[in-house]
Formats: structure tokens, C-alpha cells, sequence
């Protein structure tokens, strides 16, 4: 009877123990996010009869705040909450969620970016109680998930677009009612003034972010005239853009240019430690990041001292970026790349230690893709790949390496480097990303190849004053690639080889 009541009590401590550790990076949802009751009913129906279900709806009008709703208030029911975005390579997505898996269940899963996404689903396919969030989809960007949309198991998944095509079990998400922005708005303004009220559900048209963002310009602009106000907003055929373009009148100088620069490095998480490394005034950094809070252009997602997370609406983002125009962007991106390469550390365990602090990963993506859009200076962008590349190869990190390696060889196919044209340092990185790509294809055991590329290296050199230590290794790699090929007996897959070699 004892060791039966002893067995009993251990389950009930192992289960316990699993529901405990639940794997989730859910935020919780905005206080101010209220109603949409019978959105989040339909989430639950819909969920409960067919395991999917799609929240429809244009930016800002709380698709997200929804989602998050739902995880929230149910989230004793689930293992696994969490939430990709679909701005981001889903592959990497789906290999930070298979760390998490694998630090708390010793699931094993594979964390290569081009493997790790289907034994997830793999893996998820034999649970059920976890829930899958695929936030921030676009207009005509369904289709890059159809393999999630398609996928049957015995989860729960949440679709959140801005387009119905091929969503299953769709909800919209409809404007607040006249009662709903009364209620928001009444809760938002310091004063109780039933004009203020009247106005900003009215004018706002129900949407959120702006009742917002109206009442926030209602509680901090001293002095503002509510009648010249009201009156632009009215006229305006843009009013996220006007008040956007208030609340930056009233910043200071440094925190309109961090503004600036987080609208380009990633329009969702971010970290103050990063804001510390891009911006132009560090003394000044606590006080901007109060004044862009105050006026809700960001918002703190994750309390930490040290390192506190933020997120800036996608909408908000979108406008700051139209605010500031192509040349401007530009400016602040090539800033945010110097900027950002100087703090990269040089050492190889160290750089990896950086680039898996939170939001780094997501931050470099968006950076690059921003700087592919505004067509930054491509020998800034070429100095950053190169650190990135470094660290990629050093860690056997192929799926992320042989992006930056294509990246370099179409821009060189298309004669973008312009290698008379470069001065003597970036020449010198355009030599040792070269450099990098032999050492890419040597990891991979193609011997030729990397040959190939340490030849280039070698030639590219010879025009350059300077950077010895480089050199060096140039002119070594050459011929220990001959070495190895000779020794390389029983070629295998590229993934197994390069493994092999590492060891």
C-alpha cells in the first residue's frame, strides 16, 4: 500500500513538474486591449471544432492584441504557446522554438534551420495541447505558410493576416463599436471631459492605435490646442501619420533620431541594449526611450532591468519610415550598420554569445532586408555580411553561411563590387570574404571550390598595403587545401563532412 501511494505521489509530482515548464514566448496582451468578445468566442469555436483558425483584419486594428488575448486567458491549457513572425525567415522561427523544446524535454530535435522546422512539426504532430501563433502576415503573403495551413495534427494554430486568401476558419476583425471607443477612450484620457470622448471615438472610427495614440497626445502635449486638433484630424486623410508627425514635434532631437532607427531595425521586439549601440547619445538614452513611451510610439513587452524589450507596431513603423523618406532611411541605416559592426565582438565564442542575446537574430534580418530596400551603400552592408559570415562559418552554422555566400556572388555576377573603384580597406574586406567563402566550401569538403576562392583571395591581396595577418592566412589556406583533398578518402554528405571536419 505504501509504495502505491508512493508511485501515486511521484506522477502527481511529474506531472506537475511538465505542466510547469511550459515553453512560451507570449506576451501578455495590452491593458488597454478590451472587448472583441465575440472574436475571441469564435477563436474558441473555431479552434475547438477544427484544431485552425484565421484573424483577419488591416494593421491596427488588434489582430495581434487578440491572439494574445486568447493565449493568455487560455494558457493553462497548452505546454507550448508560441508565436512566430512572419516578417522573419520561418525556418529560424522554428529553430528557436525547437531549443526551447529541446532545453526543457530533451526532444533532441535538430536546431539547422533547414531541417528544423519540419522535425518540429514532426514532433508536434504526437502532442496536442500546444498552440501555434503565425503573426503579421501581409497582403498576398499566405502562401509562403501553405505547408502550416495544409498541415493536420491535433494542436492548435492561429493564422493572422492581413489577407483571407486560402485562410482557413476566418474571423475579421471589425472596428470597435461606438460603445467599445467610448469605453477605451474614457479609459485612456487623464481627464473625464466627455468631449475628449466623444471625440476620439468618433474621428478614430473605432480603430485602437489611434484612439490610442490620440489620447496620449490629449494627456502629454501641454498647451495643444484640442480645437486645431480635432479640426486636422477631421481634414486628414492619414491620421496615424498626423499623429505620429505631432508626437515626434514634441521630441527631442536625439530620441526623434532613435525613433528613426527603430523603425529600420525591426518593427517588433528589440532590446535596450541594442538601442545603447546604435544610438547617436548614449547619455541620453533612458530619457528618449521615456518620451518615445510616453506617446506609446513604443512599448516595454519585457520588464528586465538590465535589459529591458520593447516593440513598435508595424504600423507605426511604416509610417516613421514614410515620414522620414528613402534618402533618410538610408542615412540611418548605413549608421545603424557602422554602428552595429563596431560592437560586434571579434572573437568567435564571444560574437556567438552576442548574436544569440534576445531579438539580435531578428534585428540583423530586418537590417538587411531594409538595407536591400533602400539601397544602402554595398560596401557597408559587404563589411557586415563579412562579420556575419565569420561567425556563420565558425559555428558550422551552412543554412545562414550559404545565404551570405550567394548574397556575395550574385552582387559580384552583377558587378556591383566595382574592385578599381574600392579604396584600400574595402578591398581588403572584398579579399577576405572571399577568403570566407573558400573557408565555406571547405567545410563542406569541396575542395575545388575552395581552392578557387582562396586563389581570389590571394590575388585580391596582392593589390592591398597592409592587413599582414590576413594575408598570412590567405596564403596558408591555398596550399593546406591540397593537403586535405588528398587526405579526404571517403567523401560524405555535405552536412556529415562538414561536421567531420570541424572535430
Amino acid at each position: 500500500m505504501m509504495k502505491l501511494l508512493t508511485l501515486i505521489v511521484i506522477l502527481i509530482m511529474h506531472n506537475n513538474s511538465l505542466a510547469n515548464q511550459q515553453i512560451s514566448n507570449l506576451i501578455t496582451p495590452m491593458s488597454y486591449f478590451i472587448n472583441h468578445v465575440k472574436q475571441l468566442n469564435d477563436l474558441q469555436r473555431n479552434l475547438d471544432k477544427y484544431k485552425k483558425a484565421s484573424i483577419l483584419g488591416t494593421s491596427g486594428t488588434g489582430k495581434t492584441q487578440l491572439a494574445r488575448t486568447y493565449a493568455y486567458e487560455n494558457r493553462d491549457k497548452y505546454n507550448i504557446i508560441w508565436f512566430i513572425d512572419c516578417n522573419l525567415d520561418s525556418n529560424k522561427e522554428f529553430v528557436k522554438l525547437a531549443k526551447y523544446i529541446n532545453q526543457e524535454t530533451n526532444a533532441n530535435l535538430s536546431e539547422d534551420a533547414e531541417i528544423s522546422k519540419k522535425e518540429v512539426m514532426n514532433y508536434l504532430s504526437h502532442q496536442n495541447q500546444w498552440l501555434l501563433v503565425l503573426d503579421n502576415l501581409k497582403i498576398n503573403e499566405n502562401r509562403k505558410i501553405q505547408d502550416l495551413i495544409d498541415w493536420e495534427h491535433n494542436g492548435n494554430i492561429v493564422f493572422c493576416s492581413q489577407d483571407s486568401e486560402a485562410l482557413p476558419h476566418v474571423i475579421e476583425i471589425t472596428s470597435f463599436n461606438q460603445k467599445d471607443s467610448v469605453t477605451l477612450a474614457g479609459n485612456l484620457l487623464d481627464s473625464a471631459d466627455k468631449n475628449d470622448i466623444t471625440f476620439l471615438s468618433q474621428a478614430f472610427s473605432g480603430y485602437p492605435i489611434l484612439i490610442v495614440q490620440g489620447a496620449q497626445l490629449l494627456n502629454k502635449i501641454k498647451g495643444l490646442n484640442k480645437e486645431e486638433y480635432k479640426k486636422k484630424i477631421y481634414q486628414s486623410a492619414d491620421k496615424i501619420k498626423l499623429n505620429i508627425t505631432l508626437a515626434i514635434q514634441e521630441l527631442k532631437p536625439s530620441a526623434v533620431k532613435l525613433l528613426a532607427k527603430i523603425a529600420l531595425i525591426n518593427n517588433q521586439q528589440f532590446s535596450k541594449q541594442l538601442l545603447r549601440q546604435i544610438t547617436d547619445d548614449i547619455s541620453s538614452i533612458e530619457d528618449d526611450i521615456y518620451q518615445l513611451s510616453k506617446f506609446m510610439l513604443i512599448v516595454n513587452v519585457k520588464t528586465n532591468e538590465d535589459n529591458p524589450i520593447f516593440e513598435m507596431h508595424d504600423i507605426i513603423a511604416q509610417k516613421v519610415v514614410e515620414i522620414n523618406g528613402d534618402k533618410n532611411n538610408q542615412i540611418y541605416l548605413e549608421d545603424i550598420i557602422t554602428k552595429f559592426i563596431s560592437f560586434i565582438p571579434k572573437g568567435v565564442v564571444k560574437s556567438y554569445v552576442f548574436r544569440e542575446e534576445e531579438t539580435v537574430r531578428e534585428n540583423l534580418e530586418i537590417i538587411t532586408k531594409n538595407a536591400q530596400k533602400y539601397n544602402i551603400n554595398i560596401y557597408i552592408l559587404m563589411e557586415l555580411n563579412l562579420q556575419l559570415i565569420i561567425q556563420y562559418v565558425n559555428t558550422l552554422d551552412l543554412y545562414n553561411s550559404r545565404i551570405l555566400v550567394d548574397w556575395f556572388n550574385i552582387n559580384n555576377e552583377e558587378r556591383k563590387f566595382k574592385i578599381r573603384s574600392m579604396d584600400n580597406n574595402v578591398k581588403a574586406v572584398y579579399a577576405r570574404f572571399l577568403g570566407m567563402i573558400g573557408w565555406y566550401h571547405r567545410r563542406c569538403s569541396d575542395y575545388t571550390k575552395a581552392a578557387e576562392y582562396y586563389n581570389k583571395e590571394i590575388e585580391v591581396y596582392n593589390d592591398v598595403k597592409g592587413f599582414e595577418a590576413s594575408k598570412c592566412n590567405a596564403y596558408f589556406g591555398s596550399p593546406s587545401i591540397n593537403v586535405e583533398s588528398l587526405n579526404h578518402r571517403n567523401p560524405c554528405s555535405i552536412k556529415e563532412s562538414c561536421i567531420a571536419f570541424s572535430i
